[in-house]
């Protein structure tokens, strides 16, 4: 468009060929220009390339290497794991070793061991010399106890650690653990397998008394009594135990009361009722005046009143059965209570026995049972002692419960029955004249 307008303006005008030469030169230099400004252009977008291109070389190289690290990092993670459990693994093999060779060194009567690794030998060895003089079978020099006491020198035949007899001038016979690793005789018992040992020839009959060690006293087992059961029962069964004896007595003094109560009844209100229709009121007062027990009481109150107005022997009534009724009741709340709270009691000493059972497994572990066996004869002991309290008293209670409720019956339907047999009495009898 300009080269056609420059064209235009050199034909309109001869003189403009020096424009045209300017406006070629200076075209020429914007095209120069133009030309150099693509070249930077391009050479400015290789170098962007370039640099785009080792940005990404690098990023790649570097998260090449945050994926290495996390690698190794989580390898260290479980490394760390893996000697942590490892660690726990020898602590605890640590602590059962010095924990084992605490008791063996305690069984074996050595020194407490102050380096695990120098004792671990010489308790090994000391067990090996004990097993081989606890198998060890035939005759030895020893004193034993003869049954009366006296220490006297003699021989010992032994099975290794699970029977023996002896052999001296004193007396001979089957031998049982006194204490302290000595041996006793026992009396009249053994001493024909002795002497067949003594002869080295074979007994007719084995007489043998089998113990669980020499150093260990066997005792005669002792029959189990209430004192023995209330000893191991421990503190709450002693008191579910004298729980157990209240309960006793309230019953007994409770039926003994109702038996008393019970007398007269519904006979002694027959009676009165017949002599009160019959017209002899008097002689039914007479009847009822002095004797024990609600009814007769109940039934005075209401022959004394018998000349008030209905009203007012409906309130003697009332009045009479509300005095008697709190001793018809007596003791009934309690032997409640004491049914509620007997289990209530023996699952609080069940409790407090395993606890101590525990406590016992902590100290000592599980390897001896007799030292548990304490904690859990408390906690069934106890458990046995509210069951066996509680069952009882409600039992006895219900059933004192439902003689109470007939004396009870008794006193209403006497109260009524008598207060009837008044009515009729009045009506029956002729109008005053004055």
């Amino acid at each position: 468009m300009i080269a056609l307008l420059i064209a235009t303006l050199a034909w309109a005008n001869p003189e403009g060929g020096a424009l045209e030469a300017a406006y070629q030169k200076e075209f020429a230099y914007l095209k120069a220009e133009k030309e150099e400004l693509l070249r930077r252009r391009q050479q400015q977008q290789a170098d962007a390339q370039q640099r785009v291109s080792a940005a990404e070389a690098e990023l790649d190289r570097l998260q090449g290497r945050l994926v290495s690290l996390t690698r190794r990092a989580d390898q260290a993670e479980d490394d760390f794991s893996a000697l942590d459990r490892q660690t726990t693994a020898m602590d605890d093999a640590q602590s059962l070793l010095t924990s084992t060779l605490g008791q063996a060194s305690e069984t074996l009567e050595l020194p407490p061991p102050t380096d695990p690794a120098a004792a671990l030998p010489l308790v090994f060895q000391a067990a090996a010399e004990r097993l081989a003089a606890q198998r060890a079978v035939g005759w030895r020099d020893e004193a034993f106890f003869l049954p009366d006491g006296t220490l006297t020198q003699g021989r010992v035949y032994g099975w290794g650690q699970i029977a023996a007899w002896g052999d001296a001038a004193s007396g001979r016979g089957a031998l049982a653990p006194a204490g302290e690793g000595r041996l006793q005789l026992r009396r009249e018992f053994g001493k024909e397998t002795a002497t067949a040992f003594v002869s080295d020839s074979q007994p007719a009959r084995l007489e043998v008394f089998l113990f669980e060690a020499e150093k260990k006293v066997e005792e005669a087992e002792e029959e189990g009594g209430l004192i023995a059961l209330l000893e191991e029962s421990g503190t709450m069964g002693q008191i579910l135990f004298g729980l157990g004896m209240v309960s006793l007595s309230l019953v007994i003094i409770r039926a003994l009361g109702l038996v008393f109560a019970r007398r007269g009844g519904m006979p002694l209100v027959e009676k009165v009722n017949a002599l009160v229709a019959a017209g002899e009121v008097e002689q039914a007062e007479r009847l009822v005046t002095g004797r024990g027990g609600p009814v007769p009481r109940l039934l005075q109150a209401v022959l004394a009143a018998r000349h008030r107005r209905e009203e007012e022997i409906d309130r003697v009534i009332d009045a009479a059965i509300l005095r008697e009724t709190p001793a018809i009741d007596r003791f009934a709340s309690a032997l409640t209570v004491i049914t509620a709270g007997s289990p209530l009691l023996g699952l609080l000493g069940t409790v407090t026995g395993m606890i101590a059972t525990f406590d016992v497994i902590t100290e000592h572990g599980t390897g001896n049972p007799k030292l548990m066996s304490a904690g859990i004869a408390e906690a069934l002991i106890c458990t046995a002692l509210g069951l066996a309290v509680a069952i009882p008293t409600l039992l006895a209670g219900n059933v004192l419960a439902s003689v109470g409720e007939g004396i009870k019956t008794t006193l209403d339907r006497g109260a009524l029955s008598l207060q009837n047999a008044l009515a009729q009495h009045r009506q029956s009898r002729p109008p005053e004249t004055t």
